[in-house]
């Protein structure tokens, strides 16, 4: 026991220091944060009009158009029309993806008084690339791999981070042959600014 306590003491000193320069590190962190948030909060409303913002793509499969096959599952499959028309109604509200940009970000790039309205455009994305996904998914699995696949490229096209997006069109593309297109798949997922990122990365190279 006498041996032991020498060790004893060494560990607790350690710690003791560990758990103290930790607390430093998590308070400068803490103060460093609250710096840029007041900085942020000090920043006047900038011109937001010239954005990039998201219009839904007129190329999509619509209702009506002459594809018997989309038309008769818009009419078949309720969460299928359910999401087509909720998808229509984004048509005319402005679409940003701010997707992994944060609200202290978003202050200082823009202004605070831009902030509410920033987080509308967002959460308009964020409902966007849902509607998509499901749509895509839905055709898909009634065998529509023609208008799942448009869908699904368009949602890819607007930086989409859901990850069925992915594997969805990864899986008909898989179906016919198209490696390069998965490989492509997987380019774009790496530059994603989100936390599925990497899941979906290497759910892509199950299909590789």
């Amino acid at each position: 026991m006498h041996l032991l306590l020498p060790y004893f003491i060494i560990f607790i000193v350690i710690l003791h220091y560990v758990l103290k320069k930790g607390t430093r590190s998590h308070a400068a962190r803490n103060e460093a944060f609250l710096e840029r948030e007041a900085k942020a909060n000090e920043v006047r409303r900038k011109d937001i009009s010239n954005l990039n913002y998201i219009s839904i793509s007129e190329n999509l499969p619509v209702i009506n158009s002459g594809n018997d096959t989309f038309d008769t599952l818009i009419s078949s499959v309720p969460e299928l029309k359910r999401s087509y028309e909720q998808l229509q109604e984004l048509r005319d509200k402005k679409i940003l993806n701010l997707t992994g940009i944060s609200n202290t970000d978003l202050k200082l790039e823009y202004g605070v008084a831009n902030l509410t309205v920033l987080s509308e455009y967002d959460d308009n994305f964020t409902s966007l690339v849902k509607y998509i996904a499901k749509i895509g998914h839905i055709l898909s699995d009634n065998s529509d791999y023609d208008d799942a696949k448009a869908y699904l490229e368009y949602g890819i096209s607007i930086g989409t981070d859901i990850t069925s997006n992915y594997i969805d069109l990864a899986r008909i593309y898989a179906a016919c042959g198209n490696t390069d297109a998965i490989y492509d798949l997987k380019e774009k997922a790496s530059v994603l600014n989100s936390l599925s990122r990497d899941v979906i990365i290497r759910q892509l190279e199950q299909f590789l």
